[in-house]
């Protein structure tokens, strides 16, 4: 038997619900924030790998060359770019060394620190990136709908998420990867 499907808002408080009926004396006051943050940062990464691919690029490929991309014409030593990017160095290596051979960023060598190498986005992955960004810009799911609120409630909901990210970063400052 199908059921009928309920709005995500509908959604959250039947968690919401549930949880507070089998664990009363558990403060579940931020499932409906979890919810719809968890649920939406998973539509928004489908979107924007969708969008990534078209430009020969994953959204994790995205996502290491637009960190770069924000220190061009700089660079960035890969250790800082691993946390930057909340990732182990192991997987920022095996990703910069494909990248790298297809010509998207180059590596040089620390002039400070002969353990390390520097990162730079080249001007293909500058190319590549750019017009990622444009085309998300145009044609993503979040900029489409942010376009749609009236101004003070973007600029309310980007307060709120830039508090709420700038408050869990801290959290995540020294944690291990």
């Amino acid at each position: 038997m199908a059921t009928k499907k309920r709005r995500p808002a509908e959604e959250a408080e039947s968690g919401r619900a549930m949880y507070a009926e089998i664990a009363p004396d558990v403060d579940v006051s931020h499932s409906a924030t979890m919810w719809h943050l968890l649920s939406l940062g998973h539509l928004v990464a489908i979107d924007l790998d969708r969008i990534a691919r078209r430009h020969g690029m994953s959204m994790a490929d995205l996502m290491l060359l637009g960190g770069l991309r924000m220190e061009h014409p700089g660079s960035l030593r890969a250790t800082d770019l691993a946390r930057k990017l909340r990732v182990s160095n192991a997987v920022l290596t095996g990703r910069v060394a494909r990248l790298e051979r297809e010509g998207l960023l180059t590596r040089a060598p620390d002039p400070s620190d002969r353990r390390a190498f520097e990162l730079t986005v080249s001007a293909e992955g500058v190319g590549r990136v750019d017009a990622a960004i444009a085309d998300i810009s145009r044609d993503g799911q979040i900029a489409r709908w942010r376009r749609r609120l009236a101004p003070e409630d973007g600029a309310a909901l980007d307060r709120i998420l830039g508090d709420l990210h700038d408050l869990m970063d801290r959290d995540f400052l020294a944690a291990p990867r």
